[in-house]
Formats: structure tokens, sequence, C-alpha cells
């Protein structure tokens, strides 16, 4: 009997299924890649971009033929996920703004996440996906008339004075995705010890949450996807912890030329103690928001 799992759409729970009726209820658009399921090994819910196993069952279902192309006339069906953003296109329509993010918002994006493919997708959807961390600034996209794959940090399209932007004028439907995030995250100073078995660094922390955080560290050369180990130090009331984690963004800055220019960045924790993680979650429910 093959293994089955509860899955959360839209906030609401389904299932339980197996692998194949995942795929299934995806390609027929009752589910979306975006959501996640219960892995019960890790007592946590996981999104589907990031469950191995899954990802190996949506590669096998992949089609074998190219799509069919469609007449520029030929009318589809939307999902209730579409409304929004065809509205938001419609307005987009209705205010100046430069073309350049009109194509954006009008475009089908792809998502290059390792080796793996995904897509169509809308523009919002990516928004989402990205605060969702379902996938980070180091993956890649890729759109109608690009010549290539580009990561995602080095698209304008998808920074946050950017996205700040099209909130203030052309969709403001951005804001309750854009800044939706899986744990809250809030304002924490602490002075951090960083190194990466083998070289060590100070740095200090600026916000923080149960997944992550958002530090300052004094070294320009560290990249997305890289693993680094954190000692953080006492700070605002919570006890000295460890943490390994993954660097998920960095605020890159083109006048930074010097090694050990601060840069802050953004990490995700993959491996911290539930002690520490549970402090964490206390300081969260009563600590100032993030900026």
């Amino acid at each position: 009997m093959s293994q089955k799992f509860y899955v959360s759409h839209n906030g609401e729970q389904l299932g339980p299924y197996s692998f194949e009726e995942i795929v299934s209820k995806v390609n027929q658009g009752a589910l979306t890649i975006m959501d996640y399921l219960y892995d019960e090994a890790k007592q946590d819910w996981v999104g589907f971009v990031e469950h191995q196993e899954l990802l190996q069952h949506i590669k096998e279902a992949k089609p074998k033929a190219p799509p069919k192309q469609q007449e520029s006339n030929e009318l589809h069906e939307t999902s209730a996920q579409n409304v929004a953003f065809l509205q938001a296109e419609k307005k987009a329509r209705e205010v100046t703004s430069t073309q350049e993010n009109q194509q954006n918002i009008m475009a089908e994006w792809y998502i290059l996440k390792g080796e793996n493919k995904f897509g169509p997708f809308a523009f919002t959807d990516v928004i989402k996906m990205l605060q969702q961390k379902l996938i980070f600034e180091f993956d890649y996209v890729w759109k109608k008339g690009m010549k290539a794959w580009v990561r995602i940090a080095d698209m304008t399209a998808f920074q946050f004075e950017n996205i700040k932007k099209l909130q203030e004028t052309l969709m403001p439907e951005i804001q309750e995705i854009f800044f939706r995030r899986r744990h809250r995250r809030v304002r924490y100073g602490a002075t951090i010890l960083v190194h990466d078995n083998q070289s060590v660094w100070k740095g200090k922390s600026v916000e923080i949450s149960q997944g992550g955080a958002g530090i300052i560290m004094d070294n320009a050369m560290i990249v997305p996807g890289q693993k680094l180990y954190l000692h953080f130090k006492p700070g605002d009331g919570v006890p000295p912890f460890n943490a390994v984690c993954e660097v998920v963004s960095k605020k890159y800055d083109e006048n930074v030329k010097e090694k050990n220019s601060s840069v802050l960045y953004g990490v995700k924790f993959t491996n911290i103690s539930e002690d520490a993680q549970g402090r964490l979650k206390e300081y969260a429910e009563t600590g100032e928001d993030a900026a």
C-alpha cells in the first residue's frame, strides 16, 4: 500500500493522497505546486517543491510531447486563483506605468529550481512562492523574450523596491501576497559569530523568526545557497543558541567592492534545537514587527 499524505491547499486540509494522486490533482488544477504536504518523518509541513520523492513523481509525469500552439484568440478556462491576476491586468492598462512592468505582470513565468523546471506561473504566484520560501533568490526564472535563465536576485522585476512600487501603483493586491510569511518576523538585535568550517567572522542580527533571520555580516563574498553556522550571543532577552542555516537572499549593492564590507543576508534555519525554536516562537509573539 503506497504512503499517503495530508495536503494543505488555500488553508484547507485535504487528503490523505498518494504521490500519484497529488500529481494528478496538480495537473488538473485542484492543487498547485505552491501547496504543502505533511511529512510524518519531519513532523512538519513541507512545500511540494521541497519534497524530493514527490518531485521525482512530478518529473515522471512530465509530458513527452511539446505543447500545442494555441490560436491568439482562443479562450481558456481560468482558475479562481487567476481571477485576481486578470483583474490586476485590467487595472494595469488603466494607469500609467512603465512598459517593462506591464510586460512582467502579464507574462507567464517559468522557474528553474536545481534541475527541476516548473511553470508557467503568474507574476504574483512567483512573488508568493518567494515569500513562502518555496523558491529562493538563487533560483532562476525565465519568460518569453528572455535569451536565458536568470537568477531571481538579478531580476529587477522581483526586487523589493520594484514590488513596493507595483504595490503602490499597478497592483495594490500585491500587499496581501507579498507580505504574507510563514513565520512572523520581529526586530532582534544580537551579536553573532559566523563560520563556514573554514573562516570565522562577526555579524549581528536585525530580525528573526522561528524559521530564519536577517543578519548583517562583515563579508560581502557570501552567496545565496551557501551553508553557514551561526552562534547567537544573548540578545533582547533570548538566551544564546546555535543554528545551521542556508543563505536565501542577499541585499546586493553595486558599490560594495571590498570583501570585508557589511552586507545584509536573509537566512533560513536548517538545523536548530527545539528549545531554541520554542524560545524564538515566544519572542516573536510579543516582539516588534520587522520592517
